[in-house]
């Protein structure tokens, strides 16, 4: 248990969540998120002898870069000197060093070296602001928050070598929590994704995004978030399908995506991280214990859909290069085929900042509706210096193999609840298998 935190007070009424919208310093929905590891950017963007790294995160700026002796550090972006800008610092001399004074900073946010100073133990008061990282699945992740750092997650997506998971991410131009809620909305499948494909391949992957059947929503609660049962009648049949997904305190979902095609014992993992209030990173990692994924694909399909900076080539103001013809029966949004852009558009087409005083929710919204309870439940337990739910400290329970993600038939009697217990039980449902 850690301090008590102080905060700006929890607002109260009939938009009361809307408080979950601010994640910058301070905020109650800041200091949540800071408590859990949350991917800063790619391994590979930062090779041996690359420039330092501008990094904005929960309204941080902060510069990530890796010294000449290959240790990487996460500081504050403002020299603690005259507060220039160390993105633009030379990396030499074991830190970085400030291009203004000469002020050096190790990884840690140490000085090192005040060249013109006459103290020689001047520097050793002066320490800037830094986080801890961590490197999984490709992706140095960094955690904000005060005190010792929880373990690492072993979630499913972030398992095995690079022949197992595809990462990529995308930037949003609005709030995180919409972008995340989006992903919890199993009702959306059916028409924002709904494509006509010829592809048999494709057919395979996304077949179950067709059925537009009225659907059985229900949730539980699990030790690190909401699970969710989607299940959809099957014509002339006693049978139905299901499709089981996750909602993982406080930014993430885990759902199936494009490894569906590969068949059981893959997942995607999805993170909207907060950049500030109007922009977040949509971070997607998608995982197959096979190792047959077809990168390539995804490669080829998100390329054409991106721009520089890892946003869309597509912009508001042309109503986002809507194709009305392909609606016709082809792509129901017209929008392409590539589901993040999906995703992407429609969330930010709620504005910048959705207004929860607005909306009306309805009874396929339950999984939303209950995320935000626990965001709400979680930010009580940081502010009583609490640990949320999720944050994990303890080796024997950091095995998340209950994380389950299937979607498959049953018949319309069967307990949704046990099928989903034989997936936890079975240790081979994610273990990574090596490729011949």
């Amino acid at each position: 248990m850690t301090a008590p935190v102080t905060v700006r007070a929890k607002p109260r009424g009939p938009d009361r969540y809307q408080y979950l919208t601010q994640t910058g310093p301070g905020t109650p929905a800041g200091e949540l998120l800071r408590r859990y590891w949350q991917p800063v950017a790619l391994i590979d963007s930062l090779p041996p002898g690359a420039a330092p790294q501008p990094v904005r995160l929960l309204s941080e700026d902060l510069v990530l870069f890796r010294d000449d002796q290959n240790r990487v550090g996460l500081i504050d972006r403002r020299c603690a000197h005259r507060c220039t800008d160390l993105a633009l610092g030379r990396v030499e001399d074991g830190g970085l060093r400030c291009p203004y004074h000469g002020w050096l900073f190790d990884v840690n946010g140490r000085c090192l070296d005040q060249p013109a100073e006459a103290s020689p133990t001047a520097k050793d008061r002066i320490h800037m602001k830094s986080y801890p990282l961590h490197e999984a699945a490709g992706v140095f992740w960094a955690y904000l928050g005060p005190g010792e750092p929880p373990l690492f997650p072993r979630y499913p997506a972030l398992q095995g070598g690079p022949a197992h998971c595809y990462v990529t991410r995308w930037q949003g131009d609005c709030n995180w929590l919409q972008a995340s809620e989006g992903n919890i909305d199993p009702v959306h499948t059916s028409f924002l994704h709904q494509l006509e494909l010829a592809d048999a391949q494709m057919q395979a992957r996304w077949g179950v995004f067709a059925n537009q059947a009225r659907p059985e929503l229900s949730i539980e609660d699990t030790r690190f978030g909401v699970r969710l049962y989607t299940r959809r009648a099957i014509a002339d049949s006693d049978r139905c399908s299901v499709r089981i997904t996750n909602f993982v305190m406080p930014n993430a979902c885990a759902v199936g995506g494009f490894e569906g095609y590969l068949g059981e014992g893959g997942l995607t993992m999805l993170w909207d991280v907060p950049i500030d209030d109007e922009h977040h990173y949509r971070w997607e990692f998608i995982f197959h214990r096979s190792g047959q994924l077809d990168k390539g694909a995804l490669e080829r399909q998100y390329s054409a859909e991106k721009a520089e900076g890892d946003r869309m080539w597509r912009r508001q103001e042309q109503l986002y290069s809507q194709d009305r013809e392909s609606m016709k029966g082809q792509a129901y949004a017209g929008l392409g085929e590539c589901f993040s852009v999906h995703d992407i558009v429609i969330t930010q087409a709620q504005g910048v900042v959705h207004q929860q005083a607005n909306e009306h929710l309805s009874s396929s919204d339950i999984a939303i509706v209950r995320a935000r309870r626990m965001l709400d439940e979680a930010v009580d337990e940081v502010l009583a210096g609490r640990d949320p739910r999720g944050v994990v400290r303890e080796p024997a329970q950091n095995d998340f193999r209950d994380m389950v993600v299937v979607t498959g038939e049953m018949g319309t009697s069967e307990s949704k609840e046990r099928y989903c217990a034989g997936f936890a039980a079975d240790a081979s449902l994610f273990a990574v298998r090596e490729r011949a």
